[in-house]
């Protein structure tokens, strides 16, 4: 499966970019020139279903993790970071565990290590939730009217509000189904002890889809990692508050030198 990305610079160096399930590769467009001017290749990737990436079938992160290997391969990199978020914070767990030696770092965006059991109580309460107001008829950009606020902390403005708006617009409601029933069946919990790469978590005080709290212990689980938690942020930080994330991302790519 060909993966569609945007990339620019052109190091030796390259950090991947994994999106959410309400964005695409445009969502990061708020990390490029910090990324590049650290001295790394930035690429943003659709995962399947977005952007021209296409649709699988079925659920389930195989695909994500086979078309992401085959761009790494691709691009012969020195060094390959994955800096994921949501979703994509999920995608890097799973690439990672079936291909540690290709991953220099790791970032993890506003994600978990589990969900929990695909057919549990909470798993479709979510899922109904989400779903339901597609049933009755409503589209995407409607529903990323009404949903993006809640993605966000109470101090976020209106640009960052509608940027959020704009990029969740832009995602298919199949590929939005098909992410939802990926995400509930994800579990890397036992993984996490083995991730043997320097990797940075960022959570957003305000984050009530990955509570700042599970992803501080995710950190104790890891080994070398680092925890930063950003005030006033939801769970859309590198959009919400991207000086801030953009401030640790190149912290951390600093550190690797």
């Amino acid at each position: 499966m060909t993966s569609s990305f945007t990339s620019s610079g052109e190091s030796d160096d390259c950090i991947i970019f994994l999106h959410g399930v309400g964005s695409g590769k445009e969502g990061w467009e708020a990390q490029a020139s910090a990324t590049v001017n650290a001295g790394w290749r930035f690429v943003a990737v659709d995962a399947p279903g977005f952007g021209e990436t296409p649709l699988p079938d079925q659920p389930g992160f195989e695909p994500h993790v086979e078309s992401l290997l085959e761009l790494i391969d691709s691009f012969k990199a020195n060094r390959v970071v994955l800096c994921g978020h949501s979703l994509g914070g999920m995608t890097a767990q799973e690439f990672y565990a079936a291909n540690p030696e290709k991953i220099s770092g790791l970032i993890l965006s506003a994600t978990s290590s589990a969900f929990g059991k695909p057919d549990g109580d909470f798993q479709k309460e979510f899922l109904r939730a989400r779903f339901e107001p597609f049933e009755s008829g409503i589209t995407m950009p409607e529903f990323a009217k009404r949903f993006a606020k809640n993605l966000l902390g109470p101090s976020a403005n209106t640009h960052e509000l509608d940027r959020v708006i704009d990029v969740m617009s832009t995602v298919s409601i199949e590929a939005y189904k098909l992410s939802m029933n990926t995400i509930v069946g994800f579990d890397q919990r036992e993984n996490l002890q083995n991730i043997s790469v320097p990797t940075l978590l960022i959570s957003g005080e305000h984050d009530t889809n990955s509570p700042a709290r599970m992803m501080a212990r995710m950190a104790e689980r890891i080994r070398d990692s680092t925890y930063v938690e950003l005030a006033d942020t939801g769970h859309m930080a590198p959009i919400e508050n991207s000086a801030a994330f953009n401030h640790h991302l190149v912290e951390f790519l600093k550190s690797l030198d």
